[in-house]
């Protein structure tokens, strides 16, 4: 083999060797710009870094100045033929260099060697600089060179950055013991039921006789006072019964009046006055029934509040019984949070729960509260599970949601493990499936 080749074979060999020991960036940019001279007999050579092409090392000094005129004329040649030598590397470019206005004729000639590292650069750029161009086993010796590099530096990258799967890898106990710290701390368990806005103690409105709805003189949730008039039922069959009773009485004060005349006559017809007097007063007693009767036929609101109720369309000519429900009258600002927790979801709740209510219509303006009654005994609506029925008095209300609300309301329970808390439902449903 010949001597030179050998030679340089083992200064290829003691630079690589060089640029496996770096511990940094700056370390394998003085290996590649200093070390590499006797491999390429170049002049200068100044080492870039990154896709910025930040100016890091240059051959034969241990630092270099950035703001420098020569390193800025290095700088502006290469990002001027940057993109070419990432598609053509090595790229040699042919400078022309003229000396001061005195030897302006002597012009000097030498090869800018561009070397990229990296794919498309992106570990930056080795700049050479030499009076001759590279031939091409010393272009094939500079890819070698900027492969070598490129190795270097992503294994000083490498080694700085943070591998969380290498880490575990070498720390298994450690990190069994963090999962377990994770799955220990203590987190507060909650649980998502539907709800509604709800008031308090509304006061009913029925119907207080058989009949059939005639009109209802109230738009729907309009303010009313007490005593006011909600709606009336048909009258006409008590009205009729009014006025035959009526002329009942008529005939039997005549009756009364005639047996008085009587009696006078004759002792012996006074048992026929007494029964004149108590048919008459039969027949009182059946009018104040009747007048009691048409009272009731118009049903006035028992307290001032908002009368709520569905559509008077619904109700007009519609026959109710005595008791059932038409509407209410609530108090807008005195309203509580009902809650119908599944009895799937249901969790320990302490005392004085904090709850938050989310409105469908508004759910970025929560209402917060406290749990004030819990039910034991659950309900099943028609098309919802059995639940507990749950109410929580406001703490923090928003005016603008409107009564009766539907929505969503979390509910706050004590503080459990965080592996209890995640696996709650998974642990229930498991344990049905098996049937433990």
């Amino acid at each position: 083999m010949d001597a030179r080749l050998l030679e340089k074979l083992n200064h290829f060999l003691a630079l690589e060797k060089k640029l496996r020991s770096a511990s940094s960036e700056l370390q394998v940019a003085q290996v590649a710009t200093s070390d590499s001279q006797q491999l390429l007999q170049f002049d200068s050579c100044v080492f870039f870094s990154g896709r910025h092409l930040k100016p890091l090392a240059a051959s034969n000094v241990t630092s270099i100045d950035a703001t420098s005129s020569e390193i800025q004329n290095w700088r502006r040649l290469l990002s001027e033929h940057f993109d070419s030598a990432c598609h053509k590397a090595p790229l040699q470019l042919e400078l022309s260099l003229s000396g001061n206005e005195e030897n302006a004729a002597k012009i000097e000639r030498k090869f800018l060697v561009l070397q990229p590292l990296g794919k498309n650069g992106g570990e930056g750029c080795l700049a050479l600089l030499r009076g001759r161009g590279f031939s091409n086993q010393e272009c094939e010796v500079l890819r070698e060179l900027g492969a070598a590099v490129t190795q270097a530096l992503l294994a000083v990258r490498g080694a700085r950055q943070f591998s969380l799967r290498r880490w575990c890898r070498r720390r298994p106990l450690i990190v069994t013991a963090i999962i377990t710290a994770i799955c220990l701390i203590p987190v507060r368990q909650s649980v998502l039921a539907p709800a509604t806005l709800a008031a308090i103690e509304p006061r009913i409105v029925s119907a207080l006789t058989d009949g059939v709805v005639r009109e209802i003189h109230i738009p729907p949730n309009a303010s009313v006072q007490r005593d006011q008039l909600l709606f009336t039922l048909e009258d006409a069959e008590v009205t009729a019964e009014i006025d035959r009773v009526q002329q009942e009485i008529a005939l039997f004060q005549e009756r009364l009046r005639m047996t008085r005349q009587y009696n006078f006559q004759q002792a012996s017809a006074g048992h026929k006055l007494a029964q004149a007097e108590t048919d008459l007063a039969i027949r009182n007693l059946d009018l104040d029934y009747q007048k009691t009767l048409l009272d009731k036929t118009w049903v006035k609101a028992p307290a001032t509040g908002v009368a709520i109720y569905t559509d008077p369309a619904e109700w007009i000519g519609r026959r109710i019984q005595a008791g059932e429900k038409v509407m209410e009258i609530v108090q807008p600002e005195a309203r509580q949070i009902q809650i119908d927790l599944p009895t799937l979801d249901a969790i320990t709740l302490p005392e004085n729960a904090r709850t938050v209510f989310y409105a469908t219509s508004d759910p970025l303006a929560p209402i917060e509260g406290h749990l004030a009654y819990h039910s034991l005994l659950t309900t099943e609506g028609e098309n919802l599970p059995a639940s507990y029925r749950l109410l929580a008095t406001i703490q923090r209300d928003q005016p603008q949601i409107r009564i009766n609300t539907r929505g969503h309301a979390r509910i706050y329970g004590a503080r459990v493990p965080l592996i209890y808390y995640l696996l709650r439902r998974p642990l229930a449903s498991a344990r049905r499936w098996i049937g433990v």
